[in-house]
């Protein structure tokens, strides 16, 4: 992983830190990506790297992060998209779009 720019988003938690801190020991400029500042900024201390704060209900926040990484890293190698939610229930986000679809799959018990 030598000379790779990896970007992991829902890095400050479970298995998005631990990728974060796995992937910085083998060598890998880890950039950290997280909802909360505070625990984002924690597991991007423990190994060095960058971070930024996004939540990703708000597009806006989406468009600053995308202009944010493209300006700090010309080059991204591989993008590991953790960030995630599942809700019970259907909740519309500040721009009209629905969290998450989870239950696609779910046939009637």
């Amino acid at each position: 992983m030598q000379n790779k720019v990896v970007v992991i988003t829902g890095a400050s938690d479970g298995i998005g830190a631990v990728a974060a801190a796995e992937l910085h020991d083998r060598g890998a400029t880890v950039v950290v990506v997280g909802r909360s500042p505070e625990k984002t900024k924690h597991v991007a201390d423990e190994i060095g790297a960058k971070y930024y704060t996004v939540d990703f209900s708000k597009l806006d926040d989406v468009r600053k992060l995308a202009d944010d990484l493209n300006r700090d890293y010309p080059k991204i190698d591989v993008l590991i998209n953790n960030a995630g939610g599942i809700f019970s229930d259907r909740e519309i986000t500040v721009d009209g779009i629905e969290k998450t679809v989870v239950d696609c799959c779910r046939t009637s018990w």
